[in-house]
């Protein structure tokens, strides 16, 4: 009974700082309408008003919801004016909790939650302090025979991840020119003084398909050669070459890339499933057509990555990219079909073609853990973000720390994440504040380059200290690692804090403040919970004593607010976080406890 009567202590403590906004008493808009205790939103917006913070920093924002109108539904999440991004509503027919991260100023706070989608039903929501997890890398590649190169650079990204980010841009015309005057690169070096990307992008779009068969390569091959050429000499000068591979039809009979869910007019009638022994797509049927016209693209698409090898130069590989967006054939039938491809992709070039080049990434849509692979698959968690409806105009410089958070709390603390898709560049500014330490950004070519960022944005980015250029890539052949493996975790930034260091790529020196009131999006969703105070607990009981989090040490992290006093170990007692006591020392196995002493009650993380 004392067990029980201290952890209803430990409920109540945490349970007076957590306040609920009813969505009856927000202001509605667009058609959004009260129906009984709730909100239906229909295609409006709900604004909670005077939404309060005691200190500025990150905070999860429990919202309480019920949505049966389609397999999901997203909305926005706008934060004192200012949207920051996406929350994804998954289809439940009773109520949930999804929980989303923002940073929000000192004092009166409006969250929005406008329409993207429309029609999800809203009753409250709440406000509590975020508790930061730190990162614990794996510091291996997952390919156990990738080159010394390739680890060399999978270490340089380690070494400055969470201390600075990598600056990166898509290409689209690459035909005749050389890296300082293709087209987005020249135009960012124009606007910021010189200053180039240190990663760029390419794509394998026309290098396998119709189109490329019908012209016995001609123009098709050309463009491949030229995007083959550019990698090589970003490579030479210091910087990354990063692929991605929009995948024409493999039977060679459309010459498009996007699925029949699509709305783009280039589209193919490829069928994934037709290439395995059975609906479920559990094993490959290895003499259909499907998979000979894939193995086929992949062994091409092998070659010229070989090519790359040979010259030495290491390439970011992000194959399948936004499968579970459904837009793409290679994601149209479902999570199932889309691993055996992703797998297939893999061994195939790995064990088969011998690349050993590649650094991995995988794309995550935000809410498709059912998508992955696996953790043996993938060397880095990439997303790909723009902010709709206008998507290459919209200028918004939040930092997604939400997004970011989400990341991590569906794929775990052991890789890093990226920014591998963007229009608008989160600011350094407030990917500072905000503790969003994406591994590097990309924005996608064209109008996401000079209208969704303005040429002022690109000379503050571009020219920023916690931001790497390509004129500040130390070199391939005279860089050496700090050590052999590299672990990010001593060095995380915390969430909840709002100012960060940088000074040169691999250090980390003193160098921007700022008190960003911007924030973005969730994390997971929960099942119902008898009050907002049980919600924050069971959230975090995947996090228990039982926790395989590796690395020593331990990090507090504040369950309550700022002003708490710093706790004593001497005096401070140590329980579960089931609230079962563990007494006066320090526990040693890895995982998340409450810790107590007095009135202050606060969440540790032993690893």
């Amino acid at each position: 009974m004392k067990h029980l009567f201290l952890f209803l202590v430990l409920v109540s403590s945490i349970s007076a700082f957590a306040v609920q906004y009813q969505a009856t008493s927000a202001t509605l808009s667009g058609g959004a309408a009260v129906s009984g205790n709730y909100v239906k939103m229909n295609e409006g917006s709900i604004t909670f008003n005077s939404v309060s913070a005691s200190s500025a920093g990150m905070y999860d924002i429990t919202i309480r919801y019920m949505q049966d109108y389609d397999a999901t539904k997203k909305q926005n999440l706008v934060v004192n004016g200012t949207n920051v991004g996406e929350v994804e509503f998954p289809r439940t027919t009773s109520w949930k909790d999804l929980v989303a991260v923002a940073s929000l100023k000192s004092g009166s706070n409006t969250i929005a939650i406008t329409k993207s989608w429309g029609y999800v039903d809203i009753q409250y929501i709440d406000v509590v302090p975020h508790v930061n997890t730190p990162f614990n890398l794996n510091k291996n590649l997952v390919n156990s025979n990738a080159n010394a190169a390739a680890k060399k650079v999978f270490a340089f990204m380690q070494e400055n991840f969470q201390k600075k980010i990598i600056s990166g841009v898509m290409t689209n015309d690459v035909i005749g020119v050389t890296l300082n005057n293709q087209t987005e690169v020249k135009y960012i070096r124009d606007k910021s003084g010189n200053k180039t990307p240190a990663l760029v992008g390419f794509d394998f779009m026309h290098g396998t398909g119709k189109e490329y068969n019908d012209a016995n390569g001609g123009w098709f091959k050309q463009y491949t050669d030229a995007t083959i050429t550019l990698a090589k000499e970003l490579y030479q000068r210091g910087g990354i070459p990063a692929f991605c591979w929009h995948w024409r039809d493999p039977l060679k009979k459309d010459k498009g890339f996007y699925s029949q869910n699509s709305t783009s007019s280039d589209k193919t009638t490829f069928d994934l499933t037709k290439a395995c022994t059975n609906a479920n797509c559990t094993a490959w049927n290895t003499n259909s057509a499907e998979y000979k016209g894939m193995v086929e693209d992949i062994d091409k698409v092998s070659g010229y990555l070989k090519e790359l090898q040979t010259a030495g130069v290491v390439v970011l590989w992000r194959p399948l990219h936004e499968a579970s967006g459904g837009w793409f054939w290679w994601g149209a039938k479902g999570a199932a079909p889309l691993k055996l491809l992703y797998k297939l992709v893999y061994d195939r070039m790995t064990t088969t073609n011998g690349l050993n080049n590649l650094i991995w990434v995988w794309t995550s849509e935000g809410a498709d853990l059912d998508w992955y692979p696996g953790e043996n698959y993938a060397d880095i968690i990439g997303r790909d973000f723009y902010y709709n409806p206008n998507p290459e105009t919209t200028v918004n410089h939040a930092s997604l720390i939400g997004e970011f958070e989400k990341l991590k709390t569906l794929f775990g603390t052991k890789k890093m994440i990226a920014l591998s898709e963007n229009g608008s560049v989160p600011s350094p500014e407030n990917l500072i504040a905000d503790g969003a330490s994406w591994s590097y950004f990309m924005s996608w070519y064209g109008n996401y380059v000079t209208q969704a960022n303005t040429a002022a944005d690109w000379n503050n980015i571009m020219k920023h200290d916690y931001v790497i250029t390509l004129e500040d890539m130390p070199g391939w052949s005279t860089y050496n690692p700090s050590s052999p493996s590299v672990a990010s975790s001593s060095s995380a930034v915390s969430s909840s804090s709002s100012k960060a260091s940088s000074s040169s790529v691999t250090s980390s020196s003193s160098r921007a403040n700022s008190s960003s009131s911007t924030g973005t999006i969730s994390s997971s969703s929960s099942t119902n919970s008898s009050s907002s105070s049980s919600t924050l607990l069971s959230s975090s009981s995947n996090e228990g004593a039982e926790s395989s989090s590796s690395s020593e040490g331990e990090d507090v992290s504040p369950i309550l607010h700022a002003q708490l006093a710093t706790l004593n170990s001497k005096s401070a007692t140590y329980y579960t976080i089931k609230g079962e006591p563990l007494g006066n020392a320090k526990p040693q196995k890895a995982g998340i406890y409450i810790v107590k002493q007095g009135h202050s009650v606060k969440k540790i993380a032993v690893r």
